[in-house]
């Protein structure tokens, strides 16, 4: 006679339940966002359309607003004010280098806050199996980079024919502009995350990127800036990057070593934190939606 076992037996799963993966890390996120990449510039393709549908004058949009910007704030900094970029510029050369600002920081005021609310307002592609969610904060940031590039090349176009012309050290742009992309998608993808929890982080982000603005030299040069405060000036990868890509295009010169240095170490670093915030929260996006 063979005697019962006194072992319970494990009792089977339910039918159509299997356990959570462990979450993907990092590099997994980005690869995911590599392999989503024609998903990635479909979406980007749809929204530009979308955004200047029936709008009288279209893209033109990308450029007449910042044009107005620019007329604005060389008025009130540079003609009331008094503000230079060097003792002995002009009006002209005080416009170039405000451009130059400008069209940085608002690829990143416009990448940073459209990808922030980018999952919540997507809630119903996020309940969809298997859709890749890092594509939301992603499209963001790919469209406001690309209004950058255009930005920077009607800069160097300007340089080149209103400036002192152009410099090699234009072809290291292209490379400074992925940087600022990481950066931005880095925050984006940890703004956009804590926005599930946290909803009044859109509030935060706004008022942030308004200190931002001005803590940035944007509408002054950076050797205006207080001794005592310069700290805070060397911490900012903003600051760096807009003296980067106007000492790149304006003053053809090659950036100091730790100039180029700084933001690219942030934009890396940031960009490994958001991902992995991000991946790692993943599987609860569609719940918090």
């Amino acid at each position: 006679m063979v005697r019962p076992s006194s072992q319970t037996p494990p009792t089977p799963a339910p039918a159509g339940k299997v356990s959570s993966p462990t979450p993907p890390g990092a590099w997994a996120e980005l690869r995911l966002l590599w392999a989503s990449r024609s998903l990635l510039w479909a979406f980007v393709h749809q929204e530009l359309q979308m955004r200047y549908l029936g709008s009288s004058v279209g893209l033109y949009w990308t450029l007449i607003h910042p044009l107005l910007q620019l007329i604005t704030y060389t008025f009130v900094f540079h003609t009331l004010i008094g503000v230079k970029f060097h003792p002995q510029g002009s009006t002209l050369h005080y416009v170039l280098f405000l451009f130059g600002g400008m069209v940085t920081w608002n690829a990143f005021q416009e990448g940073l806050t459209r990808s922030t609310s980018s999952l919540s307002e997507h809630g119903h592609l996020l309940r969809k199996m298997n859709f890749p969610s890092i594509v939301l904060p992603a499209k963001a940031v790919v469209g406001t980079t690309l209004n950058h590039s255009i930005g920077l090349g009607i800069l160097m176009l300007a340089a080149l024919f209103l400036g002192d012309g152009l410099s090699p050290h234009i072809l290291l742009v292209p490379v400074f502009i992925l940087v600022q992309a990481a950066l931005t998608l880095g925050l984006g993808m940890l703004t956009a995350t804590l926005q599930l929890y946290y909803r009044d982080m859109g509030h935060w982000v706004q008022s942030a990127l308004f200190a931002g603005l001005f803590l940035t030299p944007v509408f002054y040069p950076a050797s205006a800036w207080p001794r005592p405060f310069l700290l805070l000036l060397y911490l900012n990868p903003m600051a760096q990057l807009v003296g980067i890509f106007q000492g790149l295009i304006l003053n053809q010169h090659f950036p100091v070593f730790n100039q180029l240095l700084f933001p690219t170490v942030v934009a890396g670093l940031v960009l490994v934190v958001g991902s992995s915030v991000f991946a790692h929260n993943r599987r609860h996006f569609a719940d918090l939606v």
